[in-house]
């Protein structure tokens, strides 16, 4: 769990950070890495819930 707070708090960072650059420059590089890290932590969020209900359902089994 503390490995899954620790990637989210660091894309969500990324995030922030790339579009704070994209802002200031208006490059569309910057654009583009922060919709990437966007990507990916809605995949990562996806996962660790995903884990969470699977804990839950295996309680039932």
């Amino acid at each position: 769990m503390v490995l899954f707070r620790f990637l989210a708090v660091g894309l969500g960072l990324a995030f922030l950070l790339n579009m704070a650059v994209f802002t200031i420059t208006g490059q569309a590089q910057w654009r583009v890495r922060a919709m990437l890290c966007l990507k990916w932590g809605v995949v990562l969020g996806l996962c660790f819930f995903g884990l969470l209900i699977l804990r839950r359902a295996a309680v039932f089994i």
